[in-house]
């Protein structure tokens, strides 16, 4: 008898972009040329509270596959990371003042003031400025065909910041799939007025719409000031929960189908490196949802992965927590919270 093909169904689906990071922290060690983008960042704290999910991203031929190969071991599925032969530069470079205020430019300037050694890998490197159109996709945008089909019998999903294209796509894709639960954080480039129009149908099909006070107030520059307000305003397109992350750290959950908003402030942390913790609060909310199907308790496992994030560098950082920290972190987050 014929070996009966093994179907490996992934608990949840996470999109978006991998890179190679160059990151020069304020108080800490340089990470050159490691892994990083929004999606491992996510993955890592997905993976940090138990989860195994399915990878979808766009990466170029010389992207090192073997960077997967932690979260891989963890039961994580790579068969949507496709290696494209369009030109995709994957490089990142970050440089982080004294106030962990982010330098984009000038990697040259940044290497030699804290008498580092330039990598040769960098050498050309122009900094990618985010843009969206409406109508033009780019070498990184989702593709349907990215998609493996297993991916689909998921229940759960998350959509890392892309482009206005792939959020336009994806939403559709993974619907027709079995995905019961849709989370997707905002791009910063189609948060602005000319994009008003498309904003309701981007966000209909979505069960949780994250976004930053800085893209929440461009988005609604002119109409709205009062971060509720935009919060409800939101939610009236679909979204049964979204989340807006204020600059001083903390979350502002509205939740429409339980009629209540929370409040729940940054756990303090020592923050060594700001890279990816938005992402890691993104990975750790759905790992939360999954568990509890709870937004509270999901915003809650989404700021404690954020906090870890920022403690250390690099995604797989959050994989090295201290037994049992996690948790004893909650409980203290959770005596936090203020009902709005």
């Amino acid at each position: 008898m014929a070996d009966l093909e093994v179907r490996i169904v992934p608990e949840a689906v996470l999109i978006g972009r991998l890179r190679r990071e160059y990151i020069l922290p304020a108080a800490s060690p340089a990470r050159v040329d490691g892994l990083g983008g929004n999606l491992a960042y996510a993955a890592a704290a997905f993976a940090s509270w138990g989860g195994k999910a399915g990878l979808v991203a766009r990466v170029n031929s010389e992207f090192p596959l073997e960077w997967l190969l932690p979260l891989r071991e963890l039961g994580f599925l790579t068969d949507g990371v496709h290696p494209v032969e369009e030109p995709l530069d994957l490089r990142r470079f970050v440089a982080y003042g004294e106030t962990n205020q982010a330098y984009l430019d000038n990697p040259v300037t940044h290497f030699a003031e804290r008498q580092l050694s330039f990598p040769k890998e960098l050498l050309g490197y122009q900094p990618r400025h985010e843009y969206c159109s409406k109508t033009d996709y780019e070498s990184d945008s989702f593709r349907v065909t990215d998609m493996p089909r297993l991916f689909l019998e998921a229940k759960f999903a998350h959509v890392c910041p892309i482009d206005f294209i792939s959020h336009k796509i994806l939403p559709s894709v993974l619907k027709a799939g079995m995905i019961q639960c849709l989370t997707m954080r905002a791009c910063s480039c189609y948060m602005d007025p000319i994009f008003w129009e498309e904003i309701r149908g981007l966000i209909a099909d979505l069960t949780v719409f994250m976004m930053t006070e800085t893209q929440a107030l461009k988005l609604f520059q002119g109409r709205r000031v009062d971060l509720w307000e935009i919060a409800e305003h939101l939610a009236g397109y679909g979204p049964e929960v979204v989340l807006v992350q204020t600059k001083d750290g903390a979350t502002r959950l509205f939740d429409r189908m339980g009629h209540k908003r929370w409040i729940l402030p940054a756990y303090s942390v020592r923050v060594s490196d700001p890279t990816g913790m938005n992402d890691a609060f993104d990975g750790g909310f759905l790992a939360g949802f999954k568990k509890t199907r709870d937004p509270l308790e999901a915003a809650l496992h989404g700021g404690i992965s954020a906090a870890i994030a920022g403690e250390g560098s690099g995604p797989y950082f959050i994989l090295d927590c201290l037994p049992g920290l996690k948790e004893m972190r909650l409980q203290v987050l959770r005596q936090q919270v203020i009902a709005a």
